[in-house]
């Protein structure tokens, strides 16, 4: 079964850049050899290549939630699909719903697919992560660390996560 987690975000733009934050911070932990772990950046048309062949695929990024900065969220595939697509302008194109309608359609998708999704306080430029979020960064790899352990459960599993019902 080969598995890749993915960070997405602009590391310029502020809290955009939580998704490489908490690659780097898997990167001094011990994976399993069947493990994929990349910072993607801002993928663009080259997202759906990224998920070919894969069976279990972990999104981490900023979300736009009501809720706290720094707050965790997990969606589920069909949390993610749920999100209407459409015209877009955002450094996020194509989106991770378009690449996996991309992928359905050719039978290629990934099975699982989840986004830890970590709630930012600002996307203004800069480099630098707000607190709340520097906070997270530990606490999101945690989560992605127990989804790769049990990945059925993985939504459920840590009190650390919050879920949009």
């Amino acid at each position: 079964m080969r598995t890749a987690i993915y960070g997405i975000g602009n590391i310029l733009m502020g809290d955009d850049g939580v998704g490489p934050a908490v690659v780097r911070h898997l990167a001094s932990l011990p994976l399993p050899p069947n493990v994929v772990l990349e910072d993607l950046g801002t993928p663009s048309l080259d997202l759906p290549s990224y998920l070919l062949g894969l069976d279990t695929v972990i999104f981490i990024d900023a979300v736009a939630a009501d809720a706290p900065p720094g707050t965790i969220r997990v969606y589920s595939r069909d949390e993610i699909m749920a999100a209407p697509t459409g015209i877009r302008v955002s450094p996020h194109e194509p989106s991770i719903t378009d690449a996996l309608i991309v992928l359905d359609f050719a039978g290629t998708a990934p099975r699982e697919v989840m986004l830890v999704g970590v709630v930012p306080e600002t996307l203004d430029g800069g480099m630098a992560l707000s607190a709340a979020v520097a906070a997270a960064v530990p606490r999101a790899g945690e989560v992605v660390a127990v989804m790769i352990i049990t990945p059925v459960h993985a939504p459920h599993c840590s009190p650390l996560v919050h879920r949009d019902e």
